[in-house]
């Protein structure tokens, strides 16, 4: 029996997500009347291409941080967690919330669920990238990494953010210079990608309802 590569099987349910995504939208293109053909539901856009530079795109990322799967490793690399725990997003460690580019293989946030089994109580489940660009009439960055058929970015606002990582909410611009916290009007677009715990909802999903 062939075993079907990680890329491959990465490749075919990337596919998989995208037809899913579009196929409560799509319309039926009718076929000629006794045509014999079967009638079947457009296709999502997006093409092969996007696809295979999707699944290298994950790949590269999965291989340069699989050294991340000892929380430690990250913490020595700059990581912080910042935030809470948040069910069906984890702990997120930051190294920036101002990346110069986007990187594959360098996120600049890593997802980690609280787990006593795992290496020093942290088991690493997805990454977040986050992309400087402008907004588009859908909403959506003008310019993305990944196809639109696949991915949803979004964006936080008024975050306030302590040395400590805390993340109180609630905060004006003025009561978080006041206390010593640092604030942030409008973060990058985010994106979370489970590549370390499938996520039902999808590898782009915004939470992964597995992460508790």
């Amino acid at each position: 029996m062939k075993i079907i590569s990680r890329a491959a099987a990465l490749f075919f349910l990337l596919a998989l997500a995208a037809a899913a995504q579009h196929a409560a939208g799509s319309k039926e293109h009718p076929a000629p009347e006794n045509s014999g053909m079967h009638t079947h539901a457009a296709g999502a856009p997006v093409t092969y291409a996007e696809l295979k530079n999707t699944v290298t795109q994950l790949e590269l990322a999965h291989r340069a941080t699989a050294k991340y799967q000892d929380v430690h490793v990250a913490e020595a690399e700059g990581y912080r967690p910042i935030g809470p725990d948040f069910p069906g997003a984890g702990v997120h460690y930051v190294l920036t919330l101002d990346p110069k580019a986007f990187e594959a293989e360098k996120p600049p946030i890593l997802l980690y669920e609280k787990d006593p089994a795992a290496p020093n109580g942290y088991s690493l489940v997805g990454v977040t990238y986050l992309l400087k660009a402008e907004a588009g009439p859908d909403g959506q960055p003008m310019t993305s990494p990944f196809p639109k058929a696949l991915a949803r970015w979004h964006r936080h606002d008024h975050l306030c953010i302590f040395q400590d990582g805390s993340n109180p909410h609630g905060f004006t611009e003025n009561q978080c210079r006041e206390k010593g916290g640092h604030f942030i009007a409008e973060t990058q677009w985010m994106l979370h990608a489970w590549i370390w715990r499938d996520s039902p909802s999808g590898v782009f999903s915004a939470e992964n309802p597995t992460v508790r």
